[in-house]
């Protein structure tokens, strides 16, 4: 997939379930350069990091600076999110970007990857219907029938709000029928047989700018205009069952996307994922003081929606709205958190275990932020923010 406006020598692959064999090769500009292929997503935020990257040439440059002759940085984009934890699991990619479902699947199995910053965060994702829709409030949930991405981090989000507000994650207990689909675009419109829609943004945006889907309730358990209940009648309230989400006040679901890497290459070159965590630092400082419409307008174009719904997105995004991507506790604690979703997961994670994979990733988190001029400074992670929760630095949690 070519990219309008960077060039030839930035272009994302676009990488599907058979172009993911032959990455171990090397370019003839680069001689016997160090191989590091990225795994990521246009249509997210973290696409707009890596543009950005490559526009800039960020990642060569971090390179040089912490040693390294020369670096030869391959993203392949993927538009099936699963491909690329395939690719992780098969050895095909060293870094990708993975929501905390799938995250937390590979944490429970025997080679988990290690989480090392952020991508992105914070999405909305609202349960949306169709206008003139005779669902109010979540209790005329009951006995309907939700599309969805089976599976997915929308998925987890709709458990989570089911669990605070009817006390069970699973939707066949409160009688709720899920269709899935593969195609987020489906997401975008009604659809025959379909009482409500578990959205993301920026679709969402653009489904109720076009008048096609109106909001119910969002992952910040805020009411949409198509909310009528206890609480009041429209949006701007807050649904009384959200104060139950252990999450509260950020959300039902803490929405995190990670870069993740592969145990294996952190530990064989520890100096090519300092450079990448330089470089998407760099990005994430930048793209998180340009003005929002700006970000989308340059990175952005691969995103769906239009122009305003893409510019609303931005500014939702946790890296663009704290400045910086570096992990913090508080991030890595929703994962065992989360994992007690019956209805998605097979056994919850052990904390202590999750603590001891992040730490693999201590020494060079650390490093790269130093590197970076220790930016942002430490008293930044200690921050209260009400729908932020932050903590120490990923680095200091073993500790």
């Amino acid at each position: 997939m070519n990219t309008s406006g960077i060039g030839r020598r930035a272009s994302i692959t676009l990488a599907t379930a058979a172009a993911l064999a032959p990455f171990i090769r090397l370019s003839p500009a680069f001689g016997q350069a160090l191989k590091l292929t990225i795994g990521t997503a246009l249509t997210q935020e973290g696409g707009a990091l890596v543009l950005r990257m490559q526009e800039q040439k960020l990642l060569e440059q971090a390179a040089k600076e912490v040693g390294l002759v020369s670096l030869e940085g391959e993203y392949l984009g993927f538009t099936v999110l699963l491909r690329m934890l395939q690719g992780l699991a098969a050895n095909q990619l060293q870094l990708g970007m993975i929501g905390s479902t799938p995250l937390i699947r590979t944490l429970l199995g025997a080679d988990p990857v290690v989480p090392i910053a952020l991508a992105g965060g914070g999405n909305l994702f609202p349960v949306q219907v169709p206008k003139g829709s005779p669902i109010k409030n979540l209790d005329d949930l009951r006995g309907k029938t939700v599309l969805t991405i089976v599976a997915s981090d929308i998925h987890l989000m709709f458990s989570r709000m089911l669990q605070a507000h009817f006390g069970t994650d699973n939707p066949k207990d409160v009688n709720i029928t899920l269709r899935g689909i593969n195609a987020l675009t489906e997401l975008a419109r009604p659809q025959s047989g379909i009482d409500a829609v578990i959205s993301i943004e920026p679709i969402s945006e653009a489904a109720e700018r076009a008048g096609d889907l109106i909001t119910l309730v969002r992952n910040d358990g805020t009411t949409g205009a198509a909310y009528d209940g206890p609480e009041g009648k429209g949006a701007g309230h807050k649904v009384a069952s959200f104060a139950k989400t252990p999450f509260a006040p950020e959300a039902y679901y803490p929405h995190r996307v990670w870069w993740v890497v592969r145990q294996e290459f952190l530990k064989s070159d520890p100096k090519a994922v300092q450079a990448f965590l330089m470089a998407n630092a760099r990005a994430t400082e930048a793209l998180s003081t340009m003005p929002a419409k700006q970000v989308v307008e340059t990175y952005g174009k691969e995103f769906p929606g239009g122009i305003d719904d893409r510019a609303d997105h931005m500014a939702h995004v946790l890296w663009r709205r704290r400045g910086w991507g570096w992990m913090t506790e508080s991030d890595v604690n929703t994962l065992p958190g989360l994992s007690q979703t019956k209805a998605l997961f097979p056994a919850a994670l052990d904390p202590a275990n999750v603590r001891k994979i992040v730490s693999l990733g201590d020494a060079v988190c650390k490093a790269a932020w130093q590197a970076n001029g220790s930016k942002p400074p430490r008293q930044a992670f200690d921050e209260k923010q009400p729908d932020d929760p932050r903590g120490k630095p990923s680095w200091e949690i073993a500790s």
